[in-house]
């Protein structure tokens, strides 16, 4: 046979609760302090991690910064090669800048006939 223990609870009587109130005032009264330090100990930490990053954002700022630098002196580097290959080819900076020849003459120069109005 199989025996079913039933386990009877009672309600919360008047001498239960009576017990309870020094246990409660005990353990409020000891984790208080835990509490207010550990409290205080986590918002210094909070604090730590703001002025940290705060500090990681200026250093990234500069760091971005130099990384322009770089890059603008790469550009202005590889724009010096390009003006030396082209320099190389034979043909002088001066005409590559001059306009082109006009119909009077086959030279370079300035355009002698005005643009037309299209009125």
């Amino acid at each position: 046979m199989v025996t079913v223990f039933v386990r009877k609870t009672s309600a919360m009587t008047p001498d239960t609760f009576y017990v309870l109130i020094p246990i409660v005032a005990i353990v409020v009264t000891f984790s208080f302090p835990v509490v207010l330090v550990a409290t205080f100990k986590w918002f210094k930490l909070k604090d730590r991690e703001l002025t940290i990053d705060a500090e990681l954002r200026k250093t990234s700022g500069a760091a971005l910064e130099q990384r322009v630098q770089r890059l603008e002196s790469v550009l202005l580097a590889l724009d010096a090669d390009l003006r030396a290959k082209l320099s190389a080819t034979g043909a002088p900076p001066v005409q590559l800048m001059e306009s082109p020849a006009t119909q009077a003459s086959g030279q370079p120069g300035q355009v002698v006939e005005p643009a037309r109005s299209l009125r």
